[in-house]
């Protein structure tokens, strides 16, 4: 089997496209032996063959890998908890509360052993946008981020540079920013590293992505009255 990782995904928003920076899927070959067979068998081989690419595909449309929060509902505005404050915001015009959303995902792909998640904001006038929060080491049987606290689990160095979460900061000219959650499917249990980047996390596990899901919030400032 040869995976090959994919640079992008991308995203429509607002009738634009946004390429939501370096958001590692998968594609998988499964190398196939033929064997010359009479006939009939073959027509068999094929009935069967085509039946099954039919319900795989049609498990995989119906039964995707999802994830979804409580807090906020796809393409919606992230609670005003969420906004940066606390630690390390002191001169970034930012004084919120610094909650992270709750996420949960399900119809996990098979072969995951552990999962890695990260907030993108792809609004941000920076170069190669802007990362809000890097985790990692998430074990298999974890399926939810409870957020608004404590998070037991690898986290990597944001962008302000915090470790942990650092929630969103836009500038204040009431422009709305689209924030990307996603959360990787990974093939291996660990992932080595202390507080990684983002793009160091992204180059770790690229070869073991076996899957890979996304939500979108939104954020602006000032806050509406």
């Amino acid at each position: 089997m040869n995976i090959k990782p994919l640079a992008l995904r991308t995203f429509a928003i607002g009738g634009s496209v946004l390429a939501a920076v370096s958001l590692t899927a998968v594609a998988v070959h499964a190398a196939t032996t033929a064997t010359a067979r009479p006939a009939a068998s073959t027509a068999t081989t094929a009935r069967m063959a085509t039946t099954a690419t039919t319900a795989t595909a049609a498990d995989s449309r119906f039964h995707p890998f999802t994830i979804v929060s409580p807090d906020f509902r796809e393409d919606g505005f992230l609670p005003v908890s969420a906004e940066f404050g606390g630690p390390g915001s002191a001169g970034s015009g930012c004084s919120g509360k610094n909650q992270a959303p709750a996420l949960h995902w399900f119809n996990v792909p098979a072969g995951t052993k552990s999962f890695a998640f990260t907030i993108t904001d792809v609004d941000a006038p920076v170069a190669d946008f802007f990362h809000h929060w890097i985790v990692y080491n998430i074990p298999r049987g974890v399926t939810t981020l409870h957020g608004h606290g404590s998070n037991p689990f690898s986290e990597g160095t944001n962008d302000y540079p915090t470790i942990g979460y650092g929630g969103p900061c836009p500038p204040p000219d009431g422009q709305i920013h689209h924030y990307i959650f996603t959360v990787y499917a990974l093939s291996v249990s660990h992932i080595p590293g202390t507080h990684l980047t983002y793009p160091k996390l992204i180059s770790a596990i690229s070869p073991d992505v076996v899957g890979a899901t996304s939500t979108i919030g939104k954020f602006r400032l000032p806050l509406d009255n």
